[in-house]
């Protein structure tokens, strides 16, 4: 009998440990996209969904300028540029916060680390992130800057 309860006991720990937490937070894939940005094989960008947030009257986005090719997967370098919302050209920001995800059927989305350094044309900005698996990933963009506001969302197939 104590050979049994010593077997079920630690058993039972570690199905409790393992399992997944049920829980009612937000993620960020589903969080409401203000503007989409798809980079495919063609090596075409297309604008499908324009509505940034804005807090203060200069509002801002941010764009993927660079692979114009294909996205491989692995370790990723790309260049984001912040734009004006309004009349499209390049602001220089000093800031801008970046986050990678890919959405997960039925799980939590993956996210790969993101390391961001500003490159020597203001308002642009290297990402490095590695893209662990071929699909759709998303780069939830956020303009950090005391002139600029503005937040969007950029989708990348990666093959």
């Amino acid at each position: 009998m104590k050979k049994i309860i010593t077997l079920i006991l630690p058993i039972s720990l570690l199905m409790i440990a393992c399992s997944s937490p049920s829980t009612d937070t937000q993620t960020q894939s589903e969080t409401a996209p203000e503007t989409e940005t798809t980079a495919t094989e063609e090596s075409t960008e297309t604008t499908t969904e324009t509505e940034t947030m804005a807090t203060e009257e200069n509002t801002a986005m941010v764009a993927l300028v660079s692979p114009e090719e294909e996205i491989p997967m692995g370790d990723a370098e790309l260049i984001l540029e912040v734009k004006d919302s309004t009349s499209g050209e390049t602001v220089p920001v000093e800031n801008i916060e970046v986050s990678s995800t890919m959405p997960m059927e039925g799980e939590e989305p993956m996210i790969s680390k993101v390391e961001i350094e500003p490159t020597e044309t203001p308002g642009q900005f290297k990402v490095k992130t590695n893209f662990g698996m071929a699909g759709t990933w998303n780069l939830a963009a956020k303009v950090k800057d005391t002139k600029y506001q503005g937040e969007n969302e950029i989708v990348v197939e990666v093959k």
